[in-house]
């Protein structure tokens, strides 16, 4: 539980994006019955609760452990993993799999639960959607073979591969010490293996019906529980992506999303606009960007646009064009 302005703050990890129909109804229930009766979906693919009372982790863990959400308290800050949405959709390699296979697998390495909780794997599956996101440890898959960093290993090494570069990591933070949450951070990192994988250009994140799946927004990464649980009637797994948006596969008709209030299509005013939480619920923001953001989603249409409520611009991505921060003056725009 993290303390903020309007209550606990329960951040669910979801390796992989991935969630079966019965957990997004058991997310959606507790929203409601314990939280502010929203889901907000994070830059990391992750589920945020808010505005939980205090007690309320007690229920909370109880429920999310009896969904198989909560596999291992030791290391659930660590398990910080994301894979390409569509992946197994449209060809290519299936990284799904291997994203559960480093989940157990991070899970059962004692040490590595001592990773930063801020240190993030991403497993993408040859399109460059995921590793334009600057993980701390990034797979590319090719075929049969693998890049993991700069290492080019079979695909059954992937998962060895990646724990042992994550070891690396906190081996050379401890010979230098140091207290560094991101690779990035640390000096040398290149000599350990880190690196490798070229950036690509960023491409328009998808929506609508893209290879027999519908992929829908949420109105600024935010779910109400009723919009959730519609959700979960429609498929039996939905996938969270780190662009706040979510996969259904096997769903082509928009129609019932729609009618939840869901972008389903480009010209949605939610299309690439985001924001933190603002006012009330952090105390750091000087502005309810929520609100100021959501009147104002027209203005800059079909650009990445994120509206911060402070400096500290937290779940902006890394692609913004169009930068909108509070100050104690108004707001200040980046273009």
């Amino acid at each position: 539980m993290h303390p903020a302005a309007d209550g606990g703050l329960a951040r669910v990890r979801l390796p992989g994006g991935v969630l079966t129909a019965a957990q997004l109804h058991g997310l959606a229930d507790a929203a409601a019955e314990l939280g502010d009766g929203r889901l907000e979906l994070t830059s990391r693919a992750n589920v945020q609760i808010r505005a939980l009372a205090p007690g309320a982790e007690v229920e909370l863990g109880a429920r999310l452990s009896e969904a198989g959400l909560l596999p291992s308290v030791s290391h659930e800050r660590v398990r910080n993993i994301v894979a390409s949405p569509l992946s197994g959709l449209s060809g290519g390699v299936d990284v799904l799999p291997l994203a559960a296979e480093l989940d157990e697998a991070l899970c059962a390495r004692p040490r590595l639960a001592e990773l930063p909780g801020r240190f993030l794997f991403a497993l993408d599956d040859g399109r460059g959607d995921v590793a334009r996101l600057g993980a701390d440890v990034t797979l590319l898959a090719h075929d049969d073979r693998v890049q993991v960093e700069t290492f080019d290993v079979p695909a059954g090494q992937a998962v060895a591969t990646m724990l042992a570069l994550a070891e690396a990591f906190l081996d050379e933070r401890a010979a230098q010490g140091s207290r560094a949450w991101r690779v990035a951070e640390l000096d040398g990192a290149a000599r350990l293996g880190f690196g490798g994988i070229p950036s690509r250009p960023a491409r328009p994140e998808p929506v609508g019906v893209v290879d027999g799946a519908l992929v829908v927004l949420a109105p600024l990464g935010r779910l109400s529980a009723e919009q959730a649980q519609v959700l979960a009637g429609l498929t039996d797994q939905v996938r969270i992506t780190p662009w706040r948006s979510i996969v259904l596969p096997g769903v082509t008709d928009p129609r019932a999303a729609a009618s939840a209030g869901l972008g389903v299509a480009t010209d949605s005013p939610w299309y690439r606009v985001s924001a933190c939480t603002g006012r009330p619920g952090c105390a750091s923001a000087l502005a309810d960007v929520q609100a100021d953001a959501g009147a104002a989603t027209d203005r800059w249409a079909g650009r990445p646009v994120h509206w911060s409520g402070c400096a500290r611009r937290c779940g902006r991505p890394r692609d913004t064009e169009v930068d909108i921060v509070a100050t104690g003056e108004g707001y200040r725009i980046d273009l």
